[in-house]
């Protein structure tokens, strides 16, 4: 009998994608920049953070309930949505690797509007808080079918809240990275464009997600309501987000950010924080110092 998931996947898809497409049209767009962009050298491993299971830089789901808690929304949570399918993203989202940009992507990020041109944000495990040094991670957006178009840019130094850093708490799990310019001196959001991130907390409306499962060369993407469970935490339910696809970004309607995915308990459910003003903090934190000489 065919999957009732599976049965749906063919009107999803273009519902999906025609929502993509409206996200994409909201955002800041980048400028002059095209692919071809000449890639930045390939460093070697970022010592990601593994995950729970202690499995290694492939993070491991975190695990959130599905039934409501006090603070969380009225009402039913709703249907997974299903899977719109592989193809392409919005170009200022790409891949995690660990070494050179090929094979073995171990997370997702998302290209984030600051004034320096140079941030990316994804989910606290996928990477190590502090200075990278010459064995930075590597980002390469629009990461597709084994090939960077815009080229990478190395990641500098990653920001996380303490609470995350140094205890581990799933309700600050976010990270931001500073990329040094690629080998042609130019910057990532002025090769590839970004999305505005929003902290006031926003839930309880439709989100697009695009992530990179693991094994896969070509970016998933899904159109749901994101609902919150809690005060801390919202979930969005849609199918085939698996390892991989952590640290991508929810989309609003309005294009801005306004979660982060960090874990779920199956690849049909998928949850993050509540970016409220401990996601500001941090941000403000990570521009300043990325501003820096």
């Amino acid at each position: 009998m065919v999957d009732r998931q599976q049965a749906l996947t063919g009107v999803l898809c273009a519902v999906a994608a025609v929502a993509a497409s409206a996200v994409v049209a909201e955002l800041v767009p980048p400028p002059e920049a095209q692919p071809g962009a000449r890639p930045a050298a390939a460093h070697g491993s970022p010592n990601p953070k593994s995950g729970k299971d202690g499995t290694g830089s492939r993070p491991q789901l975190n695990g959130a309930s599905s039934a409501p808690t006090p603070g969380a929304s009225s009402g039913a949570l709703p249907a997974p949505s299903g899977p719109a399918g592989s193809g392409t993203g919005p170009a200022f989202t790409g891949v995690l690797f660990e070494g050179e940009a090929k094979g073995g992507h171990f997370c997702t990020a998302t290209v984030v509007h600051s004034p320096g041109r140079n941030l990316i944000v994804t989910a606290g495990h996928c990477l190590a808080e502090g200075p990278s040094g010459l064995k930075g991670a590597l980002f390469a957006p629009a990461y597709a079918n084994g090939a960077a178009p815009y080229g990478t840019w190395r990641i500098e130094e990653v920001y996380e809240d303490g609470r995350w850093a140094d205890g581990a708490d799933d309700d600050y799990d976010l990270a931001f990275a500073r990329l040094a310019p690629n080998s042609a001196g130019i910057s990532v959001e002025a090769a590839v464009g970004a999305a505005e991130l929003d902290t006031g907390g926003r839930s309880d409306e439709d989100v697009t997600v695009t992530g990179y499962p693991s094994g896969q060369e070509a970016p998933h993407t899904c159109t749901a309501r994101a609902v919150r469970t809690s005060p801390t935490e919202q979930r969005f339910d849609c199918a085939g987000f698996t390892d991989g696809t952590s640290g991508s970004a929810w989309l609003a309607r309005d294009g801005r950010i306004i979660g982060v995915l960090t874990g779920g308990d199956t690849d049909d459910v998928s949850t993050s924080t509540v970016l409220d003003h401990y996601a500001a903090d941090l941000f403000q934190r990570a521009q300043q110092a990325a501003a820096k000489p």
